[in-house]
């Protein structure tokens, strides 16, 4: 794929990353005529931004009571969410019902929403202020039909899943129906930090024929995937990789320690009869995410406080029995350790055991962590604790935050530094195949020109697991036969390994 043209020649200017994440997404674009990463354009700066340190806004939708139109995104819709008497409906964590999993544990949308609406509406609403931002600088001399764009998903999620994604693409305007389906590229999660953390390989001393793994720590979920370092592309500092592992990934991002947290806030007033409001609760949730979640086992802290809002109706601002002094819940570090941070790190660092152990006997010389949970002081502690000297470092790229969505970009620019992947699923084709009277139900038989045959069987293409070079074809010559047994000839099937393997 030529990153300046499509399938059917179009030309592009510009590629846009969008990292649509479970609790934030980010943007990244770059200009195809300068290829470096140092020429991409993080976008930073968005809408009634909260946290301007941190460079992704909120994935929040704010719906008014009874109504289908979004009235607000990001940071103004938590804004409004937080006014007296709010009566309307926040949506969160919406990218979770995509999962099927998650999305059987997540709540009926209001309004008679549909997550392909809801999705597709926040899409919209970021696209505008993303386009809005690029007409600012160079890229107004270009108009939208010049831009390509490169989504990132999870690497567990259904071809079901991308496909909704891709529809909630077009009804959000950022393509055409009737646009070559290759103005919009779907990649993996991991695969977008793998091409990110490749251009560090020097710094890391890592070289040709060693290995990696991605540990994509995110809001919502956890994906790994190990890639091996192929050789160095001519005449550029980049390498090419070959995915060597089947991506795995799990629903244990950052959100559950919030769900830890809320627990573990519940069970603190127990013995109160009071009724702990979703204000009240949504004021303490926020205290611990901004002064306990991003900062623990950074420091030597014993105890961690979270103050009582006045909102609960707690009656007491002393309460020895129950850790409550001075209008202040406190925790010790091993609460917060035990109850909180350990029940989501362990199953991390369960993902990441069966990735190294389904690398064999090759050895994974490094985990990159990266998201905005791969960032936690805690989470990398105990993985470098378990792993190391199994592998031999652990570590984080330059701004891990951004790590997917820069990578997108980069896969916009090239699309074939990654030369293999693993496929997710097994793919095959319902056919008569030659019968075997001793596994085929004999009311499956049926004779065909003097053969005897079975229905209904599955002729594989791809088993799960199998490497596939990308771009390489897989096929099989079939016979068509019509009811009457007739046989009409040859044809040939096949799939290729692109956007539709996962």
């Amino acid at each position: 794929m030529n990153p300046s043209k499509d399938s059917s020649g179009r030309e592009y200017a510009y590629v846009i990353g969008i990292d649509f994440g479970t609790t934030f997404s980010g943007c990244c674009f770059g200009f195809i005529e300068n290829e470096t990463v140092d020429g991409y354009q993080d976008i930073t700066a968005w809408p009634r931004q909260r946290f301007v340190a941190y460079p992704k806004t909120p994935t929040v939708s704010l719906y008014k009571n009874g109504s289908r139109d979004i009235a607000a995104w990001g940071d103004a819709a938590k804004g409004l969410a937080d006014k007296p008497n709010f009566r309307d409906h926040l949506l969160e964590k919406f990218k979770l019902y995509l999962d099927e999993e998650s999305a059987a544990t997540m709540p009926p949308l209001p309004n008679g929403l549909m997550p392909v609406q809801v999705i597709a509406d926040y899409l919209r609403s970021i696209h505008t202020y993303i386009s809005e931002t690029m007409d600012r600088g160079f890229a107004k001399n270009y108009d939208q039909s010049q831009y390509r764009y490169c989504l990132t998903v999870p690497a567990t999620w259904t071809i079901q899943a991308k496909a909704v994604m891709r529809e909630a693409s077009i009804l959000a305007g950022l393509l055409e129906r009737t646009d070559p389906i290759d103005r919009l590229a779907l990649i993996s999660e991991p695969e977008a930090a793998a091409l990110y953390c490749q251009k560090t390989c020097g710094l890391f001393q890592l070289t040709t024929g060693q290995r990696f793994m991605i540990c994509d720590a995110g809001g919502g979920t956890v994906d790994l995937v190990v890639f091996e370092i192929e050789n160095r592309v001519q005449d550029t500092p980049d390498y090419s990789l070959k995915e060597v592992t089947r991506g795995s990934g799990d629903t244990c991002g950052s959100v559950f320690l919030d769900k830890n947290m809320e627990a573990l806030i519940r069970e603190r007033f127990s013995h109160w009869e009071g009724v702990i409001r979703s204000r009240a609760m949504d004021a303490m949730l926020i205290s611990f995410v901004e002064h306990i979640k991003s900062h623990f086992f950074e420091d030597d802290d014993d105890e961690y406080y979270i103050n009582i809002p006045s909102s609960l109706g707690y009656p007491n601002s002393e309460d020895p029995d129950y850790g409550i002094h001075d209008g202040t819940i406190v925790f010790t570090f091993e609460e917060i350790r035990d109850k909180v941070f350990e029940p989501v790190v362990t199953r991390v660092l369960n993902l990441i055991q069966r990735q190294l152990d389904s690398s064999g006997s090759n050895s994974v010389d490094a985990i990159f962590m990266v998201g905005g949970f791969g960032m936690s002081t805690y989470l990398q502690h105990r993985v470098k604790e378990t792993f190391v000297p199994r592998v031999r470092f652990v570590s984080s790229p330059p701004r891990p935050e951004m790590a997917v969505v820069r990578g997108a970009v980069y896969f916009g620019m090239n699309p074939h530094l990654v030369t293999q992947r693993v496929s997710r699923r097994t793919y095959g084709l319902d056919a008569k195949l030659p019968f075997n009277s001793l596994h085929d139900p004999q009311t499956h038989r049926i004779d065909v020109r003097g053969k005897s045959y079975c229905r209904d069987r599955f002729s594989v293409y791809v088993n799960k697991g199998d490497a596939i070079g990308v771009d390489e074809s897989v096929t099989k010559d079939i016979i068509t036969v019509y009811p009457n047994d007739f046989s009409i000839g040859k044809g040939s099937w096949k799939i290729v390994n692109g956007d539709s393997i996962g």
